[in-house]
């Protein structure tokens, strides 16, 4: 599948699945890799055209995971119990500083400490529903692309009241800067967290160099998206396994 909005979240694989031990997509037509039991995140494989969807989600080896399709399917082709389909947006921007921004509720910092990852795989998990077993992966990942290990992988925890309230990812990989993993405690929304850590994430991605940055938004995310200056470039359907 050759898609240029996707080319990040396949290196960001691929460097997870030389650090966990994971398995490469082996059938014709698939790329990615499987590299948790636990966390449906470090799990993706990306089909081309023509790859059935029950035979691409079949290569997760009954894992939770994500399938990126190079078309929308239809009804017909789907009928899994524990699937279903989502409409993504790709979208990109200049990490560039916005004119005007909003002073969040809140302070944002870059994860340093085991306490601190641990406080951002709890507000992570929540929202994200992910297993609390994949705790230890992410500690593996930080350890080897954080900023101990080759720098290429930065993650943001915003406090309220010192409490973690909200995250965010950023992976640097050939020239772009990639947003991922943006939540928010429900109780903590309408604070300004999520659009201070995007700021966070272009100006980390601004001191390196990288002048920007790609997305992968929900229908509903996408909005927010817009007012950090995104720019909307196509949908991109993903099948979600549970």
């Amino acid at each position: 599948m050759s898609e240029p909005l996707l080319d990040n979240p396949r290196a960001l694989m691929e460097k997870v699945a030389a650090t966990l031990g994971g398995t490469a997509a082996g059938q014709a037509g698939l790329s990615g890799f499987v590299n948790s039991r636990f966390d449906r995140f470090f799990n993706q494989l990306f089909a081309s055209a023509g790859v059935p969807p029950r035979d691409a989600v079949a290569a997760l080896e009954r894992r939770p995971g994500f399938v990126w399709l190079a078309e929308k399917p239809n009804a017909d082709e789907l009928g899994a119990d524990g699937l279903w389909l989502l409409e993504m947006y790709g979208m990109t921007a200049t990490t560039a500083p916005p004119t005007e921004q909003r002073r969040p509720e809140g302070e944002i910092g870059e994860v340093r400490s085991r306490d601190d990852l641990d406080g951002w795989f709890g507000v992570y998990s929540e929202v994200f529903g992910a297993d609390p077993k994949g705790r230890d992966e992410w500690h593996r990942i930080y350890d080897a692309l954080g900023p101990s290990g080759d720098g290429s992988l930065l993650l943001l925890l915003a406090r309220v009241g010192g409490s973690p309230a909200a995250t965010g990812a950023t992976f640097f990989h050939d020239g772009l800067a990639g947003l991922y993993c943006f939540t928010t405690l429900e109780q903590m929304r309408a604070r300004g967290l999520a659009s201070a850590l995007v700021h966070a994430s272009h100006e980390a991605a601004q001191e390196r160099g990288f002048g920007r940055a790609v997305l992968h938004a929900t229908g509903s995310g996408r909005r927010v998206y817009a007012k950090s200056g995104y720019r909307e470039v196509r949908s991109l359907p993903v099948l979600v396994s549970a």
